[in-house]
């Protein structure tokens, strides 16, 4: 069982990043189609579930160790240019995760953006600094504080908020398209972490590790979706709707919000720059290789974390997860053959 929460764990914090515990995520691919139709977050379940489970099966019957082992099998004469791709993505998500910490230091204190991105860069060298051991124990600390946090905090909106729940509000058509792109991107490398977690483990564990996983994904994402299209008029806009839910709740509902967006930032932070990592691993020699890159990795990735949070969820993750479909899509033909 401990092995099904370690990977389950590690892989939900994978997907709740910055933009998922801001509610922006949730609020661009869902709220703003619709408030009132489900099927688009019921589509995102079904897909974390299934290519998760296809991902950690394949690396566990190959006994694939590592995600660029794993690309190979995949991608095949292309394999160098999806590693290529891959790196570029997980960069990307690095620097995304550092400008959502700078808007949250911006947005709770009076300090600024900056301060916010640079502090995040030097967790996640500390972190980094050490194997995937590490990785898993902080996850496995911080995912069940985030889920208790997020529902908690949702559930007391529901309860003590002035917003009217489960508004019949409908934003829009195109609800299937928005979410498959949204599951893909955020699966685009998951097998970063899921890869070395499962390649040693049978196949039972990773499916009901990765039902598991999907599960807890859909139901919270569920419940941000229900939340702010509740309160849609006042958070359509917003560059951190759940935490702006969370302060109209009162100023120590958003100070605790704001600590889980925090852990929700630090736990996607740390799996894009072991990702990362990962891709160099054949260079990593010693410990001092291992700090070293760890080093260049967070310093490159803070410049275009000053781009600004909601600008890089609005297009950027928009771009990946057109890409992301294509790799979805290889993933399962891959397994169908």
């Amino acid at each position: 069982m401990r092995k099904i929460l370690k990977i389950a764990s590690v892989y939900i914090g994978f997907v709740i990043g910055a933009g998922f515990a801001s509610g922006r995520e949730v609020m661009e691919y869902f709220n703003l189609r619709s408030s009132a139709n489900i099927s688009g977050v019921l589509i995102a379940a079904f897909l974390f579930m299934l290519i998760s489970y296809l991902v950690g099966a394949k690396a566990s019957e190959e006994r694939l160790p590592d995600f660029n082992s794993y690309i190979g099998s995949v991608a095949g004469r292309a394999a160098p240019f999806v590693r290529y791709f891959m790196l570029l993505y997980m960069f990307c998500g690095l620097f995304v995760m550092f400008a959502g910490s700078g808007a949250l230091v911006y947005s709770t204190t009076p300090y600024s953006s900056l301060l916010g991105a640079a502090a995040m860069a030097l967790i996640c060298f500390i972190v980094l600094s050490f194997d995937l051991s590490g990785i898993v124990t902080v996850n496995l600390i911080l995912v069940p504080l985030m889920i208790i946090g997020i529902l908690g905090t949702a559930a007391y909106a529901a309860i003590c908020g002035d917003i009217g729940v489960f508004s019949p509000m409908d934003g829009g058509l195109g609800i299937a398209l928005p979410a498959v792109c949204y599951a893909s991107y955020n699966t685009l490398t998951a097998g970063a972490v899921i890869v070395p977690l499962t390649y040693r483990e049978s196949l039972k564990t990773v499916r009901i590790s990765a039902v598991l996983g999907g599960f807890v994904i859909g139901v919270l994402i569920m419940v941000v979706w229900m939340v702010q299209g509740a309160a849609f008029d006042i958070l359509w806009d917003s560059e951190l709707p759940m935490l702006e839910l969370a302060s109209l709740c009162g100023k120590q509902i958003g100070r605790l919000y704001s600590a889980v967006l925090f852990m929700a930032i630090c736990t996607t932070a740390i799996s894009c720059g072991f990702g990362i990592m990962s891709a160099f691993s054949h260079k990593i020699k010693c410990r001092r290789d291992r700090i070293l890159l760890a080093s260049v990795i967070c310093l490159a990735a803070l410049p275009p974390a000053l781009y600004g949070f909601s600008n890089l969820v609005a297009h950027l993750y928009f771009l990946f997860g057109a890409v992301g479909i294509v790799w979805m899509t290889w993933i399962i033909a891959d397994w169908l053959r």
